[in-house]
Order: structure tokens, then sequence, then C-alpha cells
């Protein structure tokens, strides 16, 4: 559902391009939930806005659900965003001056569809915010408003799911919960999820980890374990930190 062909991005930085992205090619298939991974400033964040549409690559395409990012202009890519792709990021995107309440409601609104009122209201309730239903998010810790942003997901079930660091905000057990419903979307027919994380429990509830390094794909591991994730991990952030210092001499 997701088809990454040999992406590649870099930031103009004064007179200056600066490379993040080295031609990355990746899939994800129906019924999967893909982890990316990778030490700081590897391009994770970056590869997520490139795959859901948010920024155009420097060079290579994506496609979603067998449309062809390339070939949409801007209204197209937005139409093609609240129809089909869920997100849930870091900053929350919610709208201040709406509820929770109306902040789930709102893909709804937009596509022009009837409101399923007691259907968001359950999946309120399912995040633990069936009290909090009718705060603003200024009135929100930074964990109920992560809820809120799943909550809108898991109403909608749209069927391709971009999440970055979905339970960063997000105490233990409540964390453990959200993952729950992330994973059952992905494993719902037609459906998939992909993750940016750095938490190893949480890739390892997933299908695969995708593990960047400087930009590039540098390992794939499937049926990951808490233990195999965080061995790779420790192993590409110290060799981050070698070629740092060999760099520095």
């Amino acid at each position: 559902m997701i088809v990454a062909e040999n992406i590649a991005h870099a930031y103009q930085a004064g007179d200056r391009q600066v490379p993040i992205l080295h031609g990355i090619s990746l899939h994800v298939r129906a019924g999967e939930m893909v982890a990316v991974m990778g030490p700081s400033g590897s391009g994770k964040s970056t590869l997520l806005y490139c795959l859901a549409g948010l920024v155009r690559p420097t060079q290579g395409d994506t496609v979603l659900g067998g449309t062809r990012l390339s070939s949409q202009n801007d209204t197209e890519l937005a139409k093609m965003r609240r129809a089909q792709l869920g997100f849930v990021f870091q900053s929350y995107n919610l709208m201040p001056t709406l509820s929770g309440f109306e902040n789930v409601a709102l893909p709804f609104r937009l596509g022009k569809q009837q409101v399923p009122t007691e259907k968001i209201n359950q999946t309120l309730a399912t995040v633990g915010l069936a009290e909090r239903a009718h705060a603003l998010p200024s009135q929100m810790s930074g964990g109920e408003q992560q809820r809120v942003a799943l909550a809108r997901v898991l109403a909608m079930r749209p069927p391709i799911v971009f999440a970055d660091e979905p339970t960063g905000a997000l105490d233990t057990r409540t964390g453990v919960t959200m993952l729950n419903e992330l994973v059952d979307l992905a494993h719902g027919e037609g459906h998939c999820v992909l993750t940016v994380t750095h938490d190893p429990s949480v890739a390892a509830r997933c299908d695969r980890v995708l593990f960047l390094f400087n930009g590039t794909l540098a390992h794939s591991e499937q049926q990951p374990s808490v233990d195999k994730v965080s061995t790779i991990m420790a192993d590409l952030t110290a060799q981050l930190e070698r070629s740092r210092d060999e760099a520095g001499r």
C-alpha cells in the first residue's frame, strides 16, 4: 500500500544543499505495521513526510494505495490525504478552537460526511477521554492531546496511517492501550501503519522494523524483538559516534 522508489531529499541552507535522504526504496503491504528507527538525524521524520506527500522529495517517487504522488497537484494531494491517510504527529495538529470531540469529527466534516456521533464518543472512551470530549486542546495535557490525535485516526480508520512517535507523550499503561489499537487497525483488511519510533517496545509490536543510518536504509528486521531492536540501535549509534569522532580529527 506504500511504495517508495529511490527517495532522496535535501534541504536548502543558504547557497548550498544539505542532503538528508539518499535513495531509499521500501514497501509496506496491506495488513502490515512497519516501524522506522535510527539514530537522531538519520532522516526518519523527513522520510515520513516525503512518503505522506507532505514534502516533495528532491528525487524519487511514492505510490500510496496505487496513486503516484508525483502525478498529483497540491489540491489533489490534499484531497487524497483527507480521504485515504491518517496522521499522528508529535505536534498533534489539533485545531485550538475546537473541542476534543470536534477535532475527531473534523475529517468527517471536511469530507462532507455525516458525523458519526456515537462512534466518536465510543472512540474517545476507548482512549480514556470520555470526560474530556468537550475540552479545548489548551485545556489538555500533552498526553491527552496525543490521545485525541489517535482517536481521530481510529474513528476515521483510513487505509494508510503515518505515525511519528505515537506513544511518546503517553504513560506506559496508556501507551500500551493506544499501541494495541494501532496494531489492530494495521492488521485489518485493507489497512497499514508506518510509524517512526525510538522505543524498542513499540518497534517490537510491529511486523518489520526498517533502520535508517545517515539517510540510507541500513537494515530490515522481520518479526523483531525488544532485545534485537535494542542491539541494532546500539550498534548504529556507536557507528555514528565513531564516524563523528573520525570526522572531527
